[in-house]
């Protein structure tokens, strides 16, 4: 009972602060009536005067703004709001682990080189996708300017050099140049990132578990879309199996029979009930399109990160949870101010929206 007793007083002193802002923090994610209200405005500029409302308002002033179009400005503002938030959690952290919360921002990371890998592939400039990246406090500011002033993919490659992410892609860059393809280089980043899960949830106190299984449900989601969607494209078993990533919890048995099936339905059939997505099955059999069964597995993923927050105390779950949450508020911005470039309806724009609260 003492050993009990002091192993909570411990934790109790070590998060107790930290897992109090962040419940805090989570009360200024947006409600859902004020992300519905969102998507209701009827265009961009209507959405900028929405947010000058919330907790977005100091990032949609800021002088970096100046000269760049209603949606470039909303990305730019979600952007420099997420950064925001990880320093906030950085400096909320205890000391000693904050250098384990750092690694649950390398997906960050990894989306900034990826984003900056696909410019450069597709021939884009700097202006083009700076709004994207994201403050990690991984890699410099100045490492960013770096990588985003790189005329070619090369130089992004010789740039990270000897960070993990340079040598990943080394590993692939010849593939890369004979084939092509910039999917190589993305699938070599990921690879990396997932084979990392044990490694990033090793944090203590028994919360690997927790933290563990929302990662691999990112890494299952990932792995489902890329089966249905290299089936929808006809691409041959080989090519699909490349494309996937190891450490998420799909069994090898249900990989190998969605591979095998014989169509987009009958792969996706494969993980109905463990994914929840027979109604967006039936959209896809409807429509054709793939996207009401990623957004339902997206949406199972931020249901994780939920749950997580809520049941987790004096923990880094906490921490961890709401990050994912945060998260999903950024990208059901842009999804709004995207969907509005293109004047999609009110309607078909909540089908595509994660709940955070």
């Amino acid at each position: 009972m003492i050993s009990i007793e002091r192993s909570l007083a411990v934790r109790a002193l070590t998060f107790g602060y930290a897992n109090a802002r962040v419940k805090a923090m989570k009360q200024s994610l947006l409600s859902s009536r004020e992300t519905q209200a969102l998507a209701e405005a009827k265009d961009n500029e209507e959405l900028f005067v929405l947010l000058e409302r919330t907790s977005y308002k100091q990032d949609l002033v800021s002088g970096a703004l100046r000269e760049k179009t209603i949606p470039d400005q909303i990305e730019l503002a979600c952007s420099h709001n997420f950064s925001g938030t990880l320093e906030k959690i950085i400096q909320i952290t205890p000391k000693k682990h904050r250098e384990k919360i750092r690694k649950l921002f390398e997906k960050y990371e990894i989306n900034n080189i990826k984003a900056m890998l696909n410019a450069k592939h597709m021939g884009l400039g700097k202006d083009e996708i700076s709004q994207l990246i994201l403050e990690t406090g991984i890699l410099s500011k100045a490492m960013h300017n770096r990588l985003l002033s790189a005329k070619t993919v090369r130089e992004i490659v010789i740039e990270l050099g000897v960070t993990p992410y340079g040598r990943a892609l080394e590993k692939v860059y010849k593939k890369y140049e004979k084939e092509k393809e910039v999917a190589i280089l993305i699938a070599a980043l990921d690879e990396y990132y997932y084979n990392n899960i044990p490694k990033i949830a090793k944090l203590g106190f028994g919360e690997e578990k927790a933290i563990i299984s929302m990662l691999k449900a990112q890494a299952d989601a990932k792995n489902i879309s890329s089966m249905l969607r290299g089936k929808k494209e006809n691409l041959s078993e080989t090519e699909i199996r490349k494309t996937l990533v190891s450490e998420g919890s799909i069994s090898k048995e249900k990989i190998n029979r969605a591979l095998k099936a014989k169509s987009v339905e009958e792969s996706a059939k494969v993980f109905e009930r463990t994914h929840n997505i027979s109604m967006a099955i039936d959209a896809f059999k409807k429509t054709g399109s793939l996207i009401p069964i990623e957004l339902e597995l997206e949406k199972g993923i931020a249901r994780k990160g939920l749950k997580t927050l809520r049941t987790s105390n004096l923990s880094l779950q906490a921490i961890a949870g709401f990050l994912l949450l945060k998260e999903e508020e950024i990208n059901n911005i842009r999804k709004i101010a995207r969907a509005k470039e293109f004047s999609l309806s009110p309607e078909k724009m909540k089908e595509m929206l994660v709940e955070v609260q």
